[in-house]
């Protein structure tokens, strides 16, 4: 007969857990950050390339001017967020602003065909083309070409061009 007599190091397991589930959480963020899916991915010249410090500026000045701005092509970097009530191939790539000082979210509507493999909340930078649908009436909804799964911008938020000018006029009319 034979008998092993060993003795479990339960801290040494449990540093070895840990020491796995960091590396197939690794593999997990970073191993996913190629995937794209192409229906044009020759955009590289962008109509609009929306920054921290234009993105909403040009959000408005493409909402005002749907007509004008359909067949152009855009560029992004936000996060997905849906609503309730959207397609299944919708969702809007949107980055946080403040207006009347709360927290707000600023984005576009995106038609992308593997919409439902994202996760709310998840970082992405898209290419496409703004075409013109609807969603609770008529809007640029942007046709996505290219699709990068990214990490968070250091600032998540957006500059509010909007709200800043509505402060500056409210500050030259009381002067």
């Amino acid at each position: 007969m034979f008998v092993v007599n060993f003795k479990l190091d339960y801290k040494k397991i449990l540093i070895a857990c840990v020491v796995i589930a960091l590396f197939v959480a690794t593999i997990m963020e970073f191993g996913t950050k190629t995937k794209t899916s192409s229906v044009n991915s020759n955009l590289e010249n962008y109509d609009f390339d929306l920054t921290e410090s234009n993105y909403t500026e040009l959000l408005k000045n493409i909402h005002d001017n749907i007509d004008t701005s359909i067949g152009k092509t855009i560029h992004l970097v936000g996060f997905v967020f849906r609503m309730p009530d959207f397609k299944e191939n919708y969702i809007v790539c949107g980055r946080n602003t403040i207006s009347n000082n709360e927290d707000k979210i600023a984005g576009i509507l995106c038609d992308y065909a593997d919409a439902k493999s994202l996760v709310d909340s998840e970082w992405i930078e898209i290419t496409g083309v703004i075409t013109k649908g609807e969603y609770n009436g008529q809007m640029p909804i942007v046709k996505v070409g290219k699709l990068t799964k990214v990490t968070a911008p250091a600032n998540t938020f957006v500059d509010n061009i909007l709200e800043e000018q509505k402060t500056t006029n409210n500050k030259s009319n009381n002067n």
